[in-house]
């Protein structure tokens, strides 16, 4: 059977909401979105850096809830940043954003505490130099690649076992 077989027969058996065929759609969206990450990852680790002044660090609440286990948080950055004799104010702070409970908000001041400073108080900015006003505090680290590769191919593998071994 070659690949386009499989893919029709596949396709088959999901509009039948068969588990399979649903199996095998959801994993392989799961591979390409997780791909698509680890590459952007990959491109921002490569950025190079230029030195920046930091506005603004806080962690924000996000949305509203009546209990303080059920608000959510929100990392908030500001900073000023030359490239080539232009100034651009970036507020991102990683490629990964994240949104926590009050329980987690750890995650959070970790990230924080991950912006490369220096003894004179600047920090190091990582922008694209084709679109040097896109700009990252926090660079994505091995550990971080690592998790989206293996959660790119896990579902699939987990098919694999599941419907061939």
């Amino acid at each position: 059977m070659g690949a386009v077989d499989y893919f029709e027969s596949m396709w088959g058996l999901a509009l039948n909401g068969q588990a399979q065929g649903v199996f095998f759609f959801a994993s392989l969206y799961a591979l390409v979105m997780l791909l698509y990450s680890l590459r952007f990852q990959v491109r921002v680790s490569s950025l190079p850096g230029v030195e920046g002044e930091l506005e603004d660090e806080r962690i924000r609440e996000f949305g509203y809830a009546y209990a303080m286990s059920q608000k959510e948080y929100v990392v908030s950055v500001s900073y000023k940043y030359v490239v080539e004799g232009k100034e651009y104010v970036g507020n991102r702070l990683s490629p990964w954003a994240f949104v926590t409970n009050n329980n987690a908000r750890f995650i959070l001041k970790s990230q924080l505490n991950s912006i490369c400073r220096g003894s004179s108080g600047k920090i190091t900015v990582y922008y694209d130099p084709e679109k040097p006003h896109k700009s990252f505090l926090i660079k994505p680290g091995l550990f971080g690649k690592s998790v989206t590769g293996l959660l790119a191919i896990m579902p699939l593998a987990m098919y694999w076992l599941k419907y061939y071994s």
